[in-house]
This record gives C-alpha cells, sequence and structure tokens, in this order.
C-alpha cells in the first residue's frame, strides 16, 4: 500500500501555517516511490525533463529550495500529537514519514517530492536487504508525544518458512508481552510508555547526554538504564521473534542526539546486543545495499591549528592507517595545507571516491544551518554550502558516494537545530549514509576508534556492523592506546609518533570514548 505525499499533505494542513507554503500537492504528477523508484519519475523543476534522477530516495538538490522564511511551515505538535493517537500503525508511520520530510526539508531549506514509504513497503525492504547482507534490521520510530512515549517496530516481512515457525512459537510462554499478546513475525508492534512523557524523557535524556560526556562522571547508567526502559524494553520480545540484529531509530526532535549506543539494561548496554544506526526516516534514506570494500576513498586532515582551531596530532597517522594500511582500494590523501577545497574538488572531479574521510575540525551549532561548518585548511565550509557542492562534483550520481566519515565533529547537543544538521547531514550532502561523533571525544580516541572500524569495514563490508564491532573493542579494552603504541587487538599494535609518545595511558572502555561515533544514513 502506497500513501501518497497528496494526501497526507491535507492532513498536515490542518496542523501546519501555510499561507506561502508550496504544497506537494502541486507536484503529485512528478512523484516518485522512492523506495522503488522509476528513474524517470523524480523531476528537478529547475532543469529540463532530460536530467532526471536514477537513485533510490530524493537528494536534496532534486527538489525546490524554499529559503523564505515566510514560506516554511510551522508544525503545531499539540494538534499533531492528537491526530497521532487516533491512528492505525500504518498511518501513524506516514504520518511521521511525512512529517519528518517536512521538519527536515524546513530547516535545510529544500521541499522534498515524491511520495512516502509506505509500513509494508519499509518492511519489505527491509526483507530484501537481510537476504542480501545476512542481517535482520528493524526500524524503530520513537516519538517524544505530550503524555507519553510513541514506540513503532517495524520488522522485515515476515517469510513463509517464518510464519510456519511463528505458529509453533506463540505457543512458546516468553514469547508474550506483559499483557500476554502475541508476538507474530514480521507484524508491526506499537507501543505506548506513559511514564515517558514529554517532560520526563527531555529530562532524563538531557541529564543522560551531561553525565556520558564527562569521564569523571560515573553516575550515567540510572539515566542510561531509565531511557533503556522507556525506549528498548517495550519492543524488546519483538525484536527478539523476529531475530533482529540491527536497530534503526527515527527519532523525534530533542532526542536525535542521543548516544543510543550506550543505552544499558542493567547488566549490558544496547551495543552489546544490537548494531544501531540514525536515519532522519526512512523515505529519505538511500538504503540500497552495494559492499562499501570496493570503494576508493579520499580521505582528508589538517593536524595543524589553522584558522583559530585546535591542532589534531593524531590526524597524520590516522588517515595514513586508514587510507594506506588498511584499505585495500585506491586513496588520495590531503594533508594539511594541500587540504584545501580547490584540491578536494579537484580530485573529485578526475576520480569518483566512494568514501570521503574527513579529519578535521566540524561544528553543528544551534540556529539555522549556515552557523554550522566543516573545516578545511583555509576557510570554513557552512554546512547550506555542502548541497552546491554535492551538485557540483556529483556525489548523488551513481555511483553515489556510499559514505562521508567526519572524525573529528561535534554537536550542539540538546539543541533541536544542531540534531537536524546532525542527522540530517547524509541528506544535505547527497551521500548514502555519514559516521560522525555527537561530541568531540579526543584526538587519540578517534584515532583509536577509526583504525578499528576500518579495519572491520575491510573484511564485513557492513557500515553499522563495524562501528560496533570497533565500539566493543574499545567498551572491552581490547583497543587502547599505552604510552607508546595503539593496541587494536591484544595481538595487534601500531607505534605512535613521536608527537603522541608519553602522552600516558588511555582507558577507551568509558562510553565516553566510543558512544558518540553514530552511522547516520545507509546502515548496511
Amino acid at each position: 500500500m502506497k500513501f501518497t505525499r497528496s494526501f497526507f499533505s491535507i492532513f498536515l494542513s490542518v496542523i501546519l501555517v501555510l499561507f506561502f507554503f508550496k504544497s506537494v500537492q502541486a507536484q503529485v504528477g512528478n512523484q516518485s516511490d522512492i523506495t522503488n523508484p522509476d528513474p524517470q519519475e523524480i523531476i528537478n523543476p529547475n532543469e529540463p525533463s532530460g536530467n532526471q534522477s536514477d537513485i533510490t530516495n530524493p537528494d536534496p538538490q532534486e527538489t525546490v529550495n524554499s529559503n523564505n522564511p515566510a514560506e516554511n511551515p510551522i508544525i503545531d505538535r499539540e494538534v499533531f500529537d492528537n491526530n497521532f493517537d487516533n491512528t492505525t500503525p500504518d498511518e501513524a508511520v506516514a504520518q511521521l514519514e511525512e512529517l519528518n520530510a517536512v521538519e527536515y526539508g524546513t530547516y535545510l531549506g529544500t521541499d522534498f517530492f515524491g511520495e512516502i514509504s509506505s509500513s509494508e513497503e519499509i518492511a519489505d525492504n527491509l526483507s530484501k536487504l537481510a537476504k542480501l547482507t545476512g542481517r535482520n534490521a528493524a526500524v524503530l520510530y520513537v516519538t517524544s508525544l505530550k503524555d507519553q512515549l510513541s514506540l513503532i517496530l517495524i520488522p522485515p516481512k515476515a517469510q513463509e518458512k517464518d510464519l510456519l515457525n511463528d505458529t509453533k512459537s506463540l505457543k512458546d510462554s516468553s514469547l508474550l508481552l506483559s499483557q500476554e499478546t502475541p508476538v507474530k513475525v514480521g507484524e508491526i508492534v506499537r507501543k505506548y510508555v506513559l511514564e515517558a512523557n514529554s517532560i520526563n524523557i527531555q529530562k532524563v535524556a538531557q541529564e543522560f547526554r551531561s553525565k556520558v560526556t564527562n569521564l569523571r562522571d560515573k553516575d550515567y547508567f540510572r539515566s542510561a538504564e531509565k531511557l533503556y526502559t522507556w525506549i528498548i524494553t517495550p519492543i524488546e520480545t519483538a525484536l527478539e521473534v523476529n531475530k533482529i540484529n540491527t536497530v534503526i531509530f527515527s527519532m523525534d526532535s530533542g532526542l536525535r542526539s542521543l548516544p543510543v549506543a550506550a543505552l544499558y539494561d542493567g547488566k549490558q548496554f544496547l551495543i552489546e546486543k544490537y548494531s544501531v544506526g540514525i536515519i532522519p526516516s526512512f523515505s529519505l534514506t538511500d538504503t540500497r545495499y552495494i559492499p562499501i570494500v570496493n570503494s576508493d576513498i579520499l580521505a582528508l586532515g589538517i593536524s595543524k591549528s589553522t584558522e583559530g582551531q585546535d591542532p589534531l596530532p593524531s590526524v597524520p597517522l590516522e588517515i595514513n592507517m586508514v587510507s594506506k594500511n588498511i584499505w585495500r582500494s585506491q586513496s588520495q590523501i590531503l594533508l594539511d595545507q594541500d587540504s584545501t577545497l580547490e584540491n578536494f574538488e579537484s580530485l573529485s572531479f578526475k576520480k569518483h571516491f566512494g568514501i570521503l574521510h574527513l579529519a578535521t575540525h566540524g561544528d553543528f551549532k544551534s540556529g539555522k544551518i549556515s552557523n554550522s561548518y566543516l573545516q578545511f585548511w583555509n576557510q570554513k565550509i557552512h554546512i547550506d554550502q555542502l548541497r552546491n557542492i554535492s551538485q557540483k562534483l556529483g556525489w548523488s550520481k551513481d555511483p553515489k558516494v556510499e559514505m562521508l566519515v567526519l572524525s573529528a565533529c561535534r554537536t550542539a547537543l540538546g539543541s533541536q537545530e544542531a540534531e537536524f544538521g546532525f542527522s540530517g547531514l547524509a541528506v544535505q550532502a547527497g551521500v548514502k549514509s555519514v559516521l560522525g561523533s555527537l561530541w568531540y571525544v579526543s584526538d587519540q580516541g578517534s584515532l583509536a576508534l577509526m583504525t578499528k572500524f576500518y579495519e572491520q569495514l575491510s573484511t564485513t563490508s557492513l557500515r553499522s556492523e563495524s562501528l560496533r564491532q570497533a565500539q566493543l573493542a574499545m567498551l572491552k579494552g581490547e583497543v587502547r592506546i599505552t604510552d607508546k603504541e595503539l593496541y587494536l587487538s591484544p595481538e595487534k599494535s601500531i607505534a605512535l609518533p613521536p608527537e603522541l609518545v608519553n602522552l600516558g595511558t588511555i582507558n577507551l572502555s568509558h562510553p565516553y570514548y566510543w558512544s558518540a561515533f553514530t552511522m547516520i544514513g545507509n546502515w548496511n
């Protein structure tokens, strides 16, 4: 079943101020099935009809810009929440997909065109991806309503063998929810958590972010466990029944900067059970699976102080280890004075790079999108400029840029605008996925995680699982830093350069070091 934008725009029109908003209804004739598109359907109104998209999901450069603030919709969440409670799970998913498109489009200055993904299509897509990757992923919509928390879990579509096994499993009392409601394989699960109203969950989320980012504070477990109880526990039986090993979160405002990997069940962190990732919405994510291990890499790094930024002495070792020692495909490096936008664009014009690794400062700030930036050697590239750079370099054209890595970025935690910039970066840049950090970890901590991540990625070719394995290695103390060496495992170490020697032993097991790193967009 396909939910078209025209239907849900009618719904949203009740709760949006739309005096000058360019309604997507007018574009229904040119809409695309953005889960499995007809290449002829998504059309850039600013270009001739011959210049059309051939990608899975729409890119910002294939939409109409809306830079006039008067044209931006204002969402009345109280009215939205009231209507949301009265919907079926399928309708609720469609409303959330539409709401996210409007919210991200408003912040990014973009109107997204095309049909939204229905829950049925999402489940079917997840099932197909499971066959290709061997990993069962489920999408979890976490929506902070005024009086309660809404959870909607979409597992992969059930196969015939799953349905046969499901009939036997229903006899097992361990697969029943607290209300003794059987959990069926492939069925959407919808739960409400009354205790986690908007005030309570935002308060606990803020406490969790504050404590987990403070190395001296060991009291992060309480808030981590409370959030686990609210967000994961109600749907955990469904995760077990569907044999889910990857949870993809589509979060509401105020929750998008949660380091979900560090949620805690009293015994284990979430990352010890599942790979995790964040998406702005399913409709805005290019979920196609292409083995990333075959991608060439362009690595840019700035180790010296430039334009007032702190130096990052680990960067030369990081980008050499990532691009030369670990990665098997071809690579190019731009370091320090060579890391200008001009050189970056020149190399990108000459050759397609599937991975762009930027070991430089990045800052996602409160306020408008132009406040946030990525640091190049002689200038800051503001996030609102990325769309034009992406267009110019063809990042969204097949073969797309598979992954943009930001190893030294930070986000204004708790700021909804900064959350939109961080979690919407893959959409803004026209790439399939982004790996970035919610806060600036440390130079050595980033070196450790990135080195282990690429080591895992070179063998598994799965993004979120490779990140999980790197995080687990840090949590368990396998990846650690001594006075002279970086240990990737008990048996494998790398000698540190002179500028990093004798800085002391670093225990990387605290979630401060590993939970900040987040996979956004395509998790495969």
